[in-house]
C-alpha cells in the first residue's frame, strides 16, 4: 500500500530519515550528499532531529520537511553533560524513570574496560526507552546517523521498511555484539560506506551478513573543485609547508598522538603550521591546547574552527594530515584526493582501501613514532608530494548514484 503525502495533493511514499543534528560534520556532510538524490517525486520526506541546530540546517533541500523529536536531548549526551541531561532532562521531568536507569548506572560505576563501554550503551538505551514513540507511520525509516539513531529508529518509529546505516568500523569503539546483532537484524538493511567496513561487520556478526549493502559515500567532484575556488582561506601570510587535518577535536582523531611527533619535527627546524579545522570546545580539545603550549607548538598548531566550505583551506594546503585512531570511510580524505593534495594517514581499517595500499598517498602506524618518520618524509621530499598529487590528478570515477539509491529504498 502506497502511504498519501500529507496534504493529499499527490500519491508518494513517506520517509522518514533520523539524524541528531546538521552540524559541520562528516555524517552531517554525507547526508546532505544523499539527499541531494532523492527522488521528491516519489518521496514524501521527513527528517527527524533531536534538536533543529547545526551550521548545515541551511543547506537541506527545500523539499524536506525537518521536525524534532520529544526529549531530544538523550541523543546528544557525552561524558561531559550525561549526568546533567539524566537528572535534570529526564529524572526529574518524571521521577519514574530514574527506576531503569539506576541498574545500568550501577553497572557502569562498577565496570572496567570494554564493558564500561558496552554499561554506558545499555544505560543510555534505558533512558532512550522511556522517551514516546514518534508519531505516523512511514513506508521507510533510515536511521543515517548511525548507532543511537538506529536504537531510536527500532524502538520508536513506526515503518514497513528499515535501514541503518554504519559509517564507521565496527569495532572501533568497541560494541557489544549480542545487543548490536539483535538490533541489526530488526533492521531491512544496513549500509556500510566501505568494503572493509563491510568486512569488519560480518566478521563480528555473520548473522546480519545477508542484511549488508555497502554504498559509499555520496561524493560531487565537480561540486568540490567549484566551492574550492570560492570563500576564504589562510589568513596568515605564512610561506612555509601547510599541513591541514579536518575533523572535529576529539580522541578519535588522534590529535594528542600526532602533536608530539610534530613538536619532535618542529625541533629539528622543518618550517611547517598544522591547521585543524573543525568544531574545538570541549574537555579533550582543552586538553590539545596545553599539550600544545607546553611542546611550544602554540604558534604552529592552529585551531580554526568551523566552515560550511572547508574547501578552499584543503586546496590551499601541502600536505592533508588524518592522524585518527579509527576511521569509516572519512570524507575528508575523499575530498583531499579530489583536490589532488598530498595525504598521509595513520593506517585505521580503510587507509589501504582510500590510497590503494600506499600508492595515492602515504599511511604511517597510528604510533607517535610512526607520525614522525611518516611526516619527516613528506616534508623533506616535494617530489614525492608531488608525485602523489600527480597520481590523484589521473583519478576518474563514474558512478550511478540515483540507481544506488533506488535500488536501495524500493
Amino acid at each position: 500500500m502506497i502511504s498519501k503525502k500529507q496534504g493529499g495533493d499527490a500519491l508518494k511514499k513517506k520517509m522518514l530519515i533520523v539524524g541528531i543534528t546538521m552540524s559541520a560534520g562528516g555524517s552531517e556532510k554525507s547526508f546532505l550528499s544523499f539527499a541531494e538524490h532523492i527522488d521528491y517525486k516519489k518521496w514524501d520526506v521527513t527528517l527527524l532531529l533531536a534538536e533543529k541546530k547545526g551550521a548545515f540546517l541551511p543547506l537541506l533541500p527545500s523539499q524536506i520537511k525537518v521536525e524534532t523529536m520529544a526529549d531530544g536531548e538523550i541523543m546528544e549526551i557525552s561524558a561531559a553533560n550525561a549526568k546533567k541531561i539524566l537528572l535534570e532532562k529526564y529524572v526529574a521531568k518524571n521521577p519514574l524513570r530514574a527506576f531503569p536507569l539506576a541498574f545500568y548506572a550501577t553497572r557502569t560505576a562498577l565496570a572496567n574496560g570494554d564493558k564500561k563501554v558496552y554499561a554506558k550503551n545499555r544505560l543510555w538505551l534505558a533512558a532512550m526507552k522511556t522517551l514516546e514513540s514518534h508519531p505516523g507511520e512511514y513506508d521507510l525509516a533510515i536511521a543515517y546517523w548511525g548507532d543511537r539513531t538506529m536504537f531510536y529508529m527500532v524502538d520508536k518509529v513506526c515503518a514497513k521498511k528499515k535501514i541503518a546505516w554504519l559509517h564507521f568500523d565496527y569495532r572501533h569503539p568497541p560494541r557489544e555484539d549480542a545487543l548490536y546483532e539483535k538490533y541489526f537484524m530488526k533492521c531491512d538493511k544496513v549500509v556500510t560506506v566501505s568494503g572493509e567496513i563491510e568486512k569488519s561487520l560480518a566478521e563480528a556478526l555473520p548473522a546480519v551478513r545477508e542484511k549488508i549493502v555497502t554504498m559509499e559515500n555520496i561524493i560531487d567532484a565537480e561540486q568540490i573543485k567549484l566551492l574550492a575556488e570560492l570563500g576564504n582561506g589562510y589568513a596568515d601570510g605564512f610561506d612555509g609547508i601547510r599541513i591541514l587535518t579536518v575533523g572535529r577535536i576529539c580522541e578519535q582523531k588522534g590529535y594528542d598522538i600526532a602533536l608530539p611527533a610534530l613538536a619532535r619535527l618542529k625541533n629539528e627546524g622543518f618550517s611547517f603550521r598544522w591547521y585543524a579545522l573543525g568544531e574545538n570546545g570541549g574537555e579533550y580539545a582543552e586538553r590539545i591546547r596545553r599539550m600544545a603550549s607546553s611542546l611550544g607548538m602554540d604558534k604552529y598548531f592552529i585551531m580554526l574552527g568551523t566552515t560550511e566550505n572547508p574547501y578552499k583551506y584543503i586546496k590551499e594546503c601541502d600536505i592533508y594530515f588524518q592522524p585518527s585512531r579509527h576511521e569509516g570511510k572519512t570524507i575528508a580524505v575523499e575530498e583531499a584526493k579530489i583536490l589532488c593534495r598530498p595525504i598521509l594517514v595513520t593506517d585505521y581499517r580503510t587507509a589501504h582501501e582510500q590510497l590503494s595500499g600506499g600508492e595515492l598517498g602515504m599511511i604511517c602506524d597510528i604510533s607517535e613514532k610512526g607520525i614522525e618518520i611518516a611526516m619527516r618524509k613528506m616534508l623533506s621530499d616535494s617530489t614525492l608530494r608531488t608525485s602523489f598529487s600527480e597520481k590523484l590528478g589521473k583519478i576518474t570515477q563514474n558512478r550511478d548514484v540515483e540507481t544506488e539509491i533506488r535500488n536501495l529504498t524500493e
